[in-house]
């Protein structure tokens, strides 16, 4: 009789290990920033929650990863507002920093 509750648990945690999430993955693709002097950056395959700093005001940031990217005002990520940019869009203006979500 004791057996088919163990085997109950047993079964139990091993369905609970093949639904936990995974590590995150990078959200494939390209950010690219262009800034007000001629400056260009490229960040390829950005990690999720990583942050990556801009070229501050006059800036464009166009999202061409397959996932949504946040942009910031500040250069370390940590401003309140911020702006969401989804895959295909382009923003413009103050972008001092942006992670990628997933």
């Amino acid at each position: 009789m004791r057996r088919v509750p163990a085997l109950l648990a047993i079964a139990a945690s091993g369905v609970l290990v093949l639904t936990c999430a995974g590590p995150a993955s990078a959200a494939p693709g390209v950010v690219r920033l262009y800034g007000p002097d001629g400056q260009v950056a490229t960040v390829v395959d950005p990690q999720p929650y990583d942050c990556h700093q801009g070229f501050g005001d006059d800036t464009a940031l166009v999202n061409r990863t397959e996932g949504t990217v946040l942009v910031f005002q500040d250069f370390n990520c940590r401003t309140r507002v911020f702006d969401p940019v989804s895959p295909g869009e382009t923003r413009y203006g103050n972008i001092g920093s942006f992670q990628a979500l997933d």
